[in-house]
């Protein structure tokens, strides 16, 4: 759980950013703090278990990842890599009160994901997607300036999730571009444009709206393809808001993360054309080297401002596909051939992928 402190950056980041930019990595994945009342060894080994699941839940996408799934891996102080107490923040609400005391525990993200594939669970990695939110409420559109409880629900629970959420700024410009009638009839067209001043990796509408004395909502996580639509039963308005959030970090969990029991596929063929400099050519290597599907990266050869990659994957090649377009550096090339997944499911032999690289990413 984060301390008011951190949030509190959390808020600012996610506020400020406008500008380009790439999936977030999560270089705290794999630590949670859990509030202890001592330093005994039985409230730690609580405390560690807590810690424990909160971090599979992250890791796994699966918000029940702390009930059976815990248990199967063990006693998770083998997983543990270093612990220390902390002293609670002060709680605004009372602030007089004796400061509380905090345990933080990093557990070992090799060990984790071994444990994770031996326990045949998914797995998902450390870069994730800045996610712009759309939400119409009843009264106003929420806005990057808003400081209220719905915010801070939605911003603890995307960091239980492992979730990095970007709000509109609701300035002129984006007034001009989209309304809360667009938002509520989802307006694919015009949040679209409207949304790629944010460079955003995944844009996510939501519309609450009163219904028999509590709140509804409406969901669409805009994919350019075929956006996919949901409801969250009817609750108070931060329960409803916070659901919705929670069904997307599942879907986008199903699509990021690698599958149980993912097979290891070897030279996978990847074309990146617009690769015209030294700086280029290193960002993409390096990029590649962190996704979570990849085992390794090898050049194949460079020709013509096109690097010929080979690419040993962990997982399906959706997996290497979806990780691939995450955080803007890489697109799909325009003159590409049907996606290597698509030919694959067809029974032909895949063709290479083939993606360019953005100039000035």
């Amino acid at each position: 759980m984060k301390s008011p402190s951190s949030l509190a950056l959390i808020f600012a980041a996610a506020y400020l950013l406008i500008g380009p930019a790439h999936a977030v990595v999560m270089s705290d994945l794999y630590e949670a703090r859990v509030p202890v009342t001592d330093q005994s060894s039985p409230q730690r080994n609580s405390a560690l278990q807590q810690a424990f699941d909160a971090v599979l839940v992250r890791v796994t996408g699966d918000r029940a990842a702390g009930g059976a799934l815990a248990a199967s891996l063990g006693n998770p102080s083998q997983y543990m890599q270093q612990y220390r107490y902390e002293q609670a923040p002060v709680d605004p609400a009372n602030p007089t009160a004796a400061p509380g005391l905090m345990l933080w525990v990093r557990f070992d993200a090799g060990v984790v994901d071994k444990g994770l594939r031996a326990a045949h669970a998914p797995v998902w990695g450390k870069e994730r997607p800045r996610t712009l939110v759309w939400l119409a409420l009843p009264d106003h559109i929420l806005s990057a300036t808003e400081s209220s409880p719905l915010m801070q629900a939605l911003f603890v629970a995307a960091e239980q999730r492992g979730i990095v959420l970007v709000f509109p700024a609701m300035d002129a410009t984006d007034k001009a571009a989209v309304s809360a009638a667009d938002i509520t009839g989802f307006n694919a067209a015009r949040l679209t444009q409207a949304s790629s001043r944010y460079h955003a990796d995944e844009v996510l509408v939501g519309a609450v709206a009163p219904a028999e004395g509590q709140f509804a909502a409406r969901w669409q996580w805009l994919l350019p393809d075929q956006p996919v639509n949901w409801q969250t039963p009817a609750g108070d308005q931060s329960v409803v808001s916070v659901d919705g959030l929670e069904v997307a970090a599942d879907k986008f969990a199903a699509r990021y993360a690698v599958a149980p029991d993912a097979t290891d596929q070897d030279g996978v063929a990847l074309q990146v054309d617009g690769i015209d400099s030294l700086d280029a050519y290193a960002k993409v290597l390096a990029y590649l080297g962190t996704l979570t599907p990849v085992r390794a990266v090898h050049v194949q050869r460079v020709a013509g401002g096109s690097v010929y990659y080979s690419v040993d994957v962990h997982g399906s090649l959706q997996n290497l596909e979806s990780a691939l377009t995450l955080g803007g550096l890489l697109s799909n090339a325009e003159t590409a051939a049907p996606s290597a997944a698509t030919q694959a499911a067809a029974g032909a032999i895949p063709a290479p992928l083939h993606y360019s690289y953005k100039q000035g990413s």
